[in-house]
């Protein structure tokens, strides 16, 4: 009877020894649960600080391209061209409609959009590049007005 009651003894020491790293394991694992789930709320933070401070620096963009237009110091295809792309780029749900929302912008975007630019432009015969900016003017000159409005009206432009 003596063994039975020291073995009965010894394996309730194990159970409870047993119970009790079982407990710790419980433990360590709900906290790295924790410490995982606080790691993903900081990333999902981190990009949404991210892309806030991307479409920040786009609004600006936009507000410094369109208050130039405005003021006539930046010409109306580049304004075009660059506020297009600006607008396409931010980093919002729904995008900006801009054939709706700016359509001489968009309008003249699509006309202007293949003309060769940098390099390419460099390395245009003098006639094709006269042609080019003669047709780039005519469309810049059907446009101006226009696009100087849709300009003014993005000078204080923000989400």
């Amino acid at each position: 009877m003596d063994f039975q009651l020291v073995l009965a003894v010894f394996a309730s020491i194990i159970i409870i020894v047993l119970a009790f790293y079982a407990g710790m394991l419980i433990k360590r694992i709900n906290i790295q649960k924790t410490q995982l789930a606080q790691a993903a709320a900081e990333q999902v933070q981190q990009a949404s600080l991210k892309k806030q401070q991307r479409n920040d620096n786009i609004c600006e963009s936009i507000r410094f391209i369109a208050r130039a237009t405005a003021q006539k110091q930046c010409n109306v295809s580049e304004a075009a061209i660059r506020l297009s792309v600006l607008l396409e780029t931010l980093l919002i749900d729904p995008k900006i409609d801009i054939d709706k929302d700016y359509p001489a912008i968009s309008t003249l975007f699509e006309k202007v959009k293949g003309f060769a630019t940098h390099v390419e432009r460099k390395n245009m015969d003098k006639k094709s590049l006269k042609q080019q900016d003669k047709q780039r003017q005519i469309f810049e000159n059907e446009f101006e007005d226009a696009i100087i409005k849709e300009a003014q009206s993005l000078e204080h432009f923000s989400l």
